[in-house]
């Protein structure tokens, strides 16, 4: 009878959706119109997980780094988790992924002086493509930048991209069009007539939490409540918002095809299994 209490009070311990004060520490970069601590409610996919843990019993602690020092401080341990991450080989072995939070795709700016299309990569012989540090483009733009097809220059920030495009340093740069029309938007507004982007993606895929190796209950909690938010319209209706509220009609448009209509089917990230 002891060893069955011991094992109840143990459970109640450490489940996240029994402890409504259960905190979890979330680093996450400025990555608007997604994640922005300038951003009512942190932005609308920070307003997304915060309801989704809130409905497991899990209050939500944002803390916005560069990015690069937001993954490293959930692989130290510091944070429990962080936002948002695509699913690559190397970060599937160090974290544990969420259920898919939104899908995206990267397609490419260029100036709208110089003409620019695109079939595949072996069109995009002899350009050189500008990159942001530790984003993830997929194996395939990294295998023609390795061969030397294309020349690869890679910067600290997406806007240092934007102005080396503009000052024709760089001849393309891949970007994700929901966070690049808000980019120039803000903070390029004058020179916004000089961009624009072809229609066809880089990559395609979704963005997830990703969680150290010791907040497997905590990943379960944020599944439980995305899948409670999905089911019960919360979901959507946060998203429909967000494209009412992105009045640029090419970024309403990407946000409503991309994220309003997207199939959420997808499996979660997972490590490769043991050999």
């Amino acid at each position: 009878m002891k060893v069955r209490y011991l094992m109840v009070l143990m459970f109640v311990s450490f489940s996240p959706t029994l402890l409504g004060a259960n905190t979890i520490k979330i680093s996450t970069g400025h990555w608007p119109p997604y994640l922005s601590e300038e951003l009512p409610g942190g932005g609308f996919v920070s307003q997304i997980i915060r309801e989704s843990f809130e409905s497991e019993g899990v209050d939500v602690e944002f803390t916005f780094l560069p990015w690069s020092r937001a993954l490293a401080m959930v692989k130290s341990g510091k944070y429990q988790a962080s936002a948002i991450w695509s699913c690559t080989e190397s970060r599937s072995r160090d974290f544990l992924f969420s259920y898919p939070l939104l899908p995206y795709q990267y397609v490419f700016y260029h100036r709208v002086d110089e003409a620019f299309d695109w079939e595949t990569l072996v069109d995009l012989k002899g350009k050189k493509v500008g990159l942001t540090q530790d984003y993830s483009y997929g194996e395939t733009l990294s295998g023609v930048i390795g061969s030397g097809l294309v020349d690869a220059d890679v910067t600290t920030s997406d806007a240092a991209n934007f102005k080396k495009l503009l000052l024709k340093r760089i001849d393309l740069f891949p970007m994700d069009p929901v966070v690049g029309e808000a980019m120039i938007r803000n903070q390029f507004p004058s020179q916004a007539y000089q961009l624009t982007f072809h229609p066809k993606p880089l990559r395609s895929s979704v963005y997830h939490l990703v969680f150290n190796a010791d907040s497997a209950g905590l990943r379960q909690a944020f599944n439980d409540g995305l899948t409670k938010l999905r089911s019960n319209g919360r979901y959507q209706a946060i998203i429909e918002k967000a494209v009412a509220e992105n009045s640029a009609p090419i970024t309403a448009q990407i946000l409503k095809d991309k994220l309003v209509n997207w199939d959420a089917t997808a499996a979660p990230c997972s490590r490769p299994p043991a050999e």
